[in-house]
């Protein structure tokens, strides 16, 4: 009884033990750890007695060992762990793993007990291989689940309903396989290294998860350096212009320059249509509008067709219509939008517009002012045309609410200038009025008034005297 207790706990307590001292979970969540040890002890518990049930029912003990326990521990341990994560609201994958490396342990613990019990006769050498791998393969395969279960309760994460599915399928059929193994009476070896194959497979497993989520932090990382050194001065500057035609090329430029672009245009939207305010194409030195000095000539883009549907063969004209952000990789491989227009301007003057870039520069209050659109990103070093990646396109996203902001001021600004300067010769006028009722409302005017009257009427009587 002794020496059950001493390898069923012993074992699991000094793993968490290990587990604490490399930091794989800390005392604040070790409340959590032990909550998940007790569970998965009463799992254990819990699946015996449903087998002493079965059996009594007349089920195989083959099959109730094998294929039923390995369900109901994977089934304990998912619930444990939600319910942890749940109560934390975390997300941290190795956390979701060590809650369910500790439910495994206590599933473990318990089972080893039982076992130790029940064969008194076997010697101590074997019982410690038996234990550490029947550790070793339970609290892997509850590693698994709760990690994939972790994996679940990323609400955003896509497909996580199949992730959690294969998780516990591969957990239920790693346990599975161990028991097998135990009951076909071979070397205690073979299992030990089994469990030990396990345990590594999954701590590549979780090392590959963990790189995916450095190399996105690192994304993230560079996005947000982006954002202080480049795009927010870049803002700065823009809402510091004050000649409108150069605020206009400046929102342009910096962004082709910016996303290392061949081409850009600006539009601003103007009733039903966007019209052309600034068009640069480096390729083709096509530079219109803006300080260029040339007008530009191109007719406005309707943003609706003859039958008042929104215009789909000009991605800028649906983008301004929907407010989305439009990256088109390969122009001449899309099919959503039609490029017939942009296909027959290619064969006129032999420029190639294949990777777009739209996005709609949107007001205070969401509406759309205009829409910036670049053509053609290039490759930094070989210079061949490559497709606008998801990284530009979000400081974008930043950099057009900057610039619209910018534009949005600007306007406001002009718009306040007009209104003061009506206010002042709405002013200026009220001045003048008051001004002549104060001199016609004066007495000395008056008097004046009525001299020249006298004067006007002793004209009128000596004109009718009579000659001698």
């Amino acid at each position: 009884m002794t020496l059950a207790l001493t390898i069923g706990i012993g074992i699991p307590l000094f793993i968490l033990f290990i587990m604490l001292v490399f930091k794989l979970y800390s005392a604040q969540n070790i409340g959590w750890v032990s909550f998940c040890l007790v569970w998965g002890g009463f799992g254990c518990l819990a699946s015996s007695q449903l087998n002493t049930y079965l059996l009594g029912k007349g089920a195989q003990i083959d099959a109730l060992v094998i294929f039923l326990a390995p369900i109901i521990h994977q089934t304990f341990v998912s619930l444990g762990v939600f319910f942890v994560l749940n109560r934390e609201k975390s997300d941290n994958l190795i956390e979701g793993a060590v809650y369910g490396w500790a439910a495994g342990l206590g599933f473990a613990a318990i089972d080893t007990i039982k076992y130790a019990m029940a064969a008194d006769s076997m010697v101590m050498e074997a019982m410690t291989a038996r234990s550490f791998a029947t550790t070793l393969v339970y609290a892997t395969a509850a590693a698994i689940t709760g990690l994939v279960m972790t994996q679940f309760y990323f609400r955003h994460r896509a497909n996580r309903v199949v992730i959690l599915l294969s998780g516990l399928g591969a957990a239920i059929g790693y346990n599975a396989l161990y028991n097998w193994l135990v009951n076909s009476q071979t070397d205690i070896v073979i299992p030990v290294i089994y469990g030990i194959g396990g345990l590594t497979l999954m701590s590549l497993y979780i090392t590959g998860q963990l790189r995916m989520i450095l190399v996105q932090l690192g994304v993230q990382k560079k996005r947000a350096d982006g954002l202080l050194e480049i795009v927010i001065p870049i803002g700065v500057d823009l809402a510091a212009e004050s000649n409108f035609q150069e605020l206009l090329e400046k929102m342009l430029v910096e962004a082709k320059n910016f996303c290392n672009a061949d081409a850009g245009t600006l539009y601003l939207k103007k009733n039903d249509s966007l019209e052309f305010a600034v068009v640069r194409n480096d390729t083709l030195k096509i530079a219109m509008g803006g300080t260029s000095g040339n007008e530009v000539t191109l007719p406005p883009v309707n943003l609706y067709d003859n039958d008042g549907g929104i215009n789909k063969n000009n991605i800028a004209a649906y983008a301004a219509l929907t407010g989305e952000i439009i990256n088109i990789e390969d122009a001449y491989e899309n099919r959503e939008f039609d490029f017939s227009g942009t296909r027959e301007f290619d064969q006129r003057t032999g420029y190639v517009s294949s990777s777009f870039l739209t996005i709609p520069l949107k007001d205070s209050e969401d509406k759309v002012q205009g829409v910036l659109q670049l053509l053609n990103a290039l490759d930094t070093t070989k210079k061949t045309i490559i497709p606008f990646d998801q990284n530009l396109q979000q400081l974008m996203t930043s950099f057009s609410s900057l610039a619209s902001a910018a534009l949005e001021g600007y306007i406001q600004e002009q718009k306040l200038r007009s209104e003061i300067r009506q206010l002042k010769i709405e002013i200026d006028h009220a001045k003048r009025d008051k001004q002549v009722a104060e001199i016609t409302d004066s007495s000395y005017f008056k008097e004046l008034q009525q001299k020249a009257q006298e004067l006007r009427d002793k004209g009128k009587g000596t004109s009718t005297l009579p000659l001698e």
